[in-house]
């Protein structure tokens, strides 16, 4: 690649569709195929800003026709005026066969890319840029454009971005949650958004970790944010209450209820320890300052004898669990009851 190509990340191609910077042809690679949507369809929405009159043909890299890909890219359907914009779409990139590859080449070597009235866009889902084809024309007469998997930082601008192209605020405990929710999935996250938004109308413009939550569990389902939350403020019996709804409607299993408790007390045990120390709180889990001092609050309901005999109960209730000789139900109550009721724990 000549050293003055450089390489566009996801802000910047945004920007520069936005501001209706648009190559003959773009070079779109990276693990992430929900930012690779994500950019289609801000071509396709810019142009529709424009009023733009748009052909758009897809192919794709495996058994790609190149007979009518060579159709798509030299000749202009009949019936149209010059105006019209010719965008050939061509994903999977990677799958295109080594020997067949130089089909694609040629195909490019031969095509003019100075006419204003066609776009091409290669989308490669790899991780580095495809081996395949030839970059020399792309580097000349478009850009390349990197898509890596996002970090919760990038993924968070993300969700601010789509929330203020909604004219709607959204809360740093409404993001932290919709993050873990959704396993930090762009995709998931998007589709939720979308969802959210039908939900609050135009009316609302705030959104907030209760409408995250009442939207992606119900109102009355529980959730296992608001379990954890329980154990940590000592109230058996709304823990409980929570736990039954939660592996009555299967949306967790009983192992995982049991490494998120597990991983509550463990957070309550180092504010216990370094109330002041915040770094220490946090580990490696980077928890947002709100859910810290939570937690902080939490660990001043708990004395240290009681937290070093909870981990002696959470190993018990795990080998119990995996040896399956009890109902997991029954187990799980029985460890809210001791973590949650101080009356159960002998000094230590």
């Amino acid at each position: 690649m000549s050293e003055k190509q450089k390489i566009l990340d996801y802000f910047t191609i945004q920007q520069e569709i936005g501001h209706n910077l648009i190559k003959p042809i773009f070079l779109i690679y990276g693990e992430d195929s929900f930012l690779q949507y994500t950019i289609l369809e801000q071509f396709k929405t810019q142009f529709s800003r424009q009023k733009k009159q748009v052909i758009y043909e897809t192919f794709y890299g495996e058994d790609l026709d190149f007979r009518l890909l060579a159709d798509s890219l030299y000749n202009l359907p009949l019936g149209f005026a010059v105006e019209v914009l010719q965008c050939v779409i061509i994903k999977q990139l990677e799958k295109i066969k080594n020997h067949q590859a130089q089909k694609l080449d040629t195909l490019m070597e031969n095509l003019s890319l100075e006419q204003s009235n066609r776009l091409i866009l290669l989308f490669a889902n790899t991780k580095k840029l495809p081996e395949n084809i030839n970059l020399e024309k792309i580097e000349k007469y478009g850009s390349i454009v990197a898509l890596p998997k996002s970090n919760r930082a990038q993924i968070r601008q993300l969700i601010r971005k789509k929330c203020g192209a909604e004219q709607k605020v959204i809360t740093e405990e409404a993001i932290y949650y919709l993050q873990n929710i959704t396993d930090n999935d762009a995709g998931l996250i998007s589709n939720e958004l979308e969802k959210l938004f039908c939900f609050l109308g135009k009316s609302e413009t705030k959104i907030t970790k209760d409408h995250i939550l009442e939207n992606m569990y119900g109102v009355q389902g529980g959730n296992i944010f608001e379990l954890v939350d329980a154990i940590g403020e000592r109230e058996t019996n709304k823990a409980i209450n929570i736990l039954r709804k939660l592996l009555n409607n299967d949306e967790y299993y009983p192992l995982q209820i049991l490494a998120m408790i597990n991983r509550q007390i463990r957070l309550i045990s180092r504010a216990k320890l370094f109330p002041e120390d915040l770094k220490v709180i946090r580990g490696d889990t980077k928890l947002p300052l709100f859910l810290v001092q939570d937690i902080i609050k939490q660990s001043q309901k708990y004395k240290p004898a009681e937290l070093k005999k909870s981990y002696a109960i959470l190993l018990d209730i795990e080998i119990k669990l995996k040896t399956g000789l009890l109902q997991p139900g029954m187990l799980l109550e029985q460890l809210i009851i001791q973590l949650t009721n101080g009356d159960n724990f002998n000094s230590v």
